[in-house]
């Protein structure tokens, strides 16, 4: 149970037992067991939900694109590709970027690329980490559901795939 002491100013403050606390925050110390695993799995349910639909909402997007004849080489699509991702939510703001590191597969992408840590003067690049991350997410989409580009034809389609699990459904497993 929480006690209440007086601070440095004369102030009551409220502090937590010690110990370990709720399973889901064993190293947070205010987790004082109010949060069960079941709660922190369902809510990172929902982040990730929210987040592949960015996903599959830029890559419905794109094919949206290519099917109205706007993008026709593959080098319009991986334009289209950058400018849709950079200028997307998920990369804007922070808060979002956060959000993107913990729900994707590929949080490690950006080493992958670039072969170098996002950090300049000190600070995260979180921006770029999410940027990266996106953009492989989003391009496993685009595979998943056949939206490519065949120059080879001179025309620009969307294949019709076998639908496998969603990035979602991998996760669960």
């Amino acid at each position: 149970m929480a006690t209440r002491k007086k601070g440095a100013h004369g102030l009551t403050k409220r502090t937590a037992p010690k110990g370990r606390g709720g399973s889901s925050g064993g190293a947070n110390p205010r987790n004082d067991g109010r949060i069960t695993e079941e709660q922190h799995d369902d809510a990172m349910r929902v982040l990730r939900a929210e987040y592949y639909q960015g996903v599959r909402s830029i890559t419905q997007e794109l094919a949206d694109r290519i099917k109205d004849g706007e993008i026709t080489t593959q080098d319009d699509l991986e334009r289209a590709l950058q400018e849709s991702i950079a200028g997307s939510y998920w990369v804007i703001y922070t808060h979002a970027n956060f959000q993107v590191i913990l729900c994707t597969d590929h949080h490690d992408e950006y080493m992958e690329q670039t072969g170098e840590a996002p950090v300049s003067d000190g600070t995260i690049n979180w921006a770029a980490l999410a940027y990266y991350a996106m953009m492989r997410d989003v391009q496993d989409q685009m595979s998943a559901e056949g939206v490519e580009i065949n120059e080879d034809l001179g025309e620009a389609r969307r294949r019709p795939t076998r639908r496998g699990p969603s990035p979602l459904a991998r996760r669960r497993r």
